[in-house]
């Protein structure tokens, strides 16, 4: 019997082989019980070759040569990504795939005008433009802009303030001589 896996190992009679492909020689007649164990990241799909389906263990009986495959795959998780307010964001608005366990590298950059606030959803540090996030299920982040307000001031305007400050500066040094002169 020959048994490949690819995303896990397989456990004939309860013991995993060090390396793949291998082959075992059994009795004829004797039932040889298989496990797929897949690895981190990974599940097992279905056996392929002299053996299908999806259950797992199972066992086969030997009758002649067989060869096995596991079939695993790897576990995908989607990442939703949007932005409120205006500017643009590294991997782009929309939504991106990615494997069990990966580390993705977020950016977020405001446009002129704009300031990055911070980032909703499960992100390593929420208040820093660039940050990472870790794939291990489906997730959504959207990053948070904000207009940056501005006050211009004019020369009127200030000077306007600044007389009006003095005015009533003086009204009321001069309401505190009337109330003295009483």
């Amino acid at each position: 019997m020959d048994v490949s896996p690819g995303g896990g190992t397989v456990k004939v009679e309860q013991a995993a082989p060090s390396s793949y492909p291998v082959t075992y020689t059994f009795d004829n007649g004797k039932n040889v019980r298989l496990e797929a164990v897949p690895t981190s990241g990974y599940v097992f799909n279905n056996w392929s070759g002299d053996l299908s389906g999806t259950t797992n263990p199972t066992t086969i009986v030997m009758e002649c040569n067989k060869s096995i495959t596991a079939n695993f795959s790897q576990i995908v998780h989607t990442l939703t990504m949007q932005l409120s307010g205006s500017g643009s964001i590294t991997p782009m608005v929309g939504t991106h795939d990615y494997g069990e366990g990966t580390v993705v590298s977020i950016t977020a950059t405001p446009d002129s005008g704009w300031q990055f606030d911070s980032w909703t959803g499960d992100v390593a540090d929420p208040s820093s433009a660039t940050t990472t996030l870790t794939m291990d299920s489906d997730k959504t982040v959207i990053a948070n802009f904000s207009q940056i307000m501005t006050i211009q001031l004019s020369w009127p305007l200030v000077s306007g303030i600044i007389g009006g400050l003095v005015l009533v500066g003086l009204l009321v040094v001069v309401l505190i001589i009337r109330h003295r002169a009483y």
